[in-house]
């Protein structure tokens, strides 16, 4: 994986849009995002025709919609001519270097550096700030 080019990208994007909110950003990049009834899938990103598609399961909380979001944007930004594999519950721990990666920039997109106090939190007590639950530890 390649972190500095991850982190630069994201750096990039808050200063560029002032937004840490992966549905603004999908909006300011062009990305449409479909909330729909995915089953056990939490969301996919696909390139069809050029235009770019969040896919996000309707049936899930807002906090774990954004997170899927953030994911599937990661996607998008870093792989944006593969249809990649839908993120389920499975998923999330695998391996697959462009699931790392988009993992990796989804977590943190989500975890504001900047946040008052954050540099006091350890990294568990950083994902409970944000509402990100401890799988994704091996991130931050």
């Amino acid at each position: 994986m390649d972190l500095p080019y991850i982190d630069k990208t994201i750096k990039k994007l808050v200063k560029t849009y002032q937004t840490r909110d992966p549905y603004r950003l999908a909006k300011e990049l062009n990305v449409l995002v479909l909330i729909e009834n995915l089953g056990d899938i939490y969301g996919y990103y696909n390139n069809l025709r050029r235009i770019k598609m969040i896919h996000i399961n309707s049936n899930m909380s807002d906090n774990k919609k954004r997170i899927t979001c953030a994911h599937e944007l990661g996607h998008s930004i870093l792989h944006p001519a593969e249809n990649t594999p839908m993120l389920s519950q499975v998923t999330i721990a695998s391996e697959l270097k462009i699931e790392k990666e988009a993992n990796y920039f989804a977590i943190n997109l989500i975890v504001d550096p900047s946040a008052d106090g954050i540099e006091y939190l350890q990294k568990y007590q950083k994902l409970e700030y944000f509402g990100l639950s401890d799988e994704f530890v091996r991130y931050i």
